[in-house]
């Protein structure tokens, strides 16, 4: 994992709401942090392994969502993929900062180099 990615996700780590977060580089390396015992680290990163084959499926179905976002009672998923295959997963408690910030740092994402 290249620092450029590390020190872009760490600060981001600090938001209220934030229960769960991860990066996944084209490369299949993680970085993944857990606020929450409902989402354990060491079950994030496979999962970050698993939603990464579910947007290359919808991909290669002609299907390249810029976003994803699942609803629960708890909060909310949000799975933003790019072209060149590095994935960002974000869970949040619903109506926190965390939340309403997804779209800010989806911009800071599809402009980050993370292989650097």
């Amino acid at each position: 994992m290249s620092s450029a990615s590390q020190e872009w996700l760490a600060p981001g780590t600090t938001v209220p709401g934030l229960l769960a977060c991860g990066l996944r580089l084209p490369d299949a390396t993680c970085l993944s942090y857990s606020f929450d015992e409902m989402y354990p680290r060491e079950h994030w990163e496979q999962i970050l392994q698993q939603l990464a084959e579910a947007v290359a499926l919808l991909a290669g179905q002609g299907l390249a969502p810029r976003r994803l976002t699942w609803t629960f009672e708890q909060g909310q998923i949000f799975l933003i993929p790019r072209a060149d295959g590095a994935l960002l997963a974000m869970v949040t408690q619903p109506n926190t900062e965390a939340a309403e910030n997804v779209e800010q740092l989806a911009e800071e994402f599809f402009s980050l180099n993370p292989g650097n």
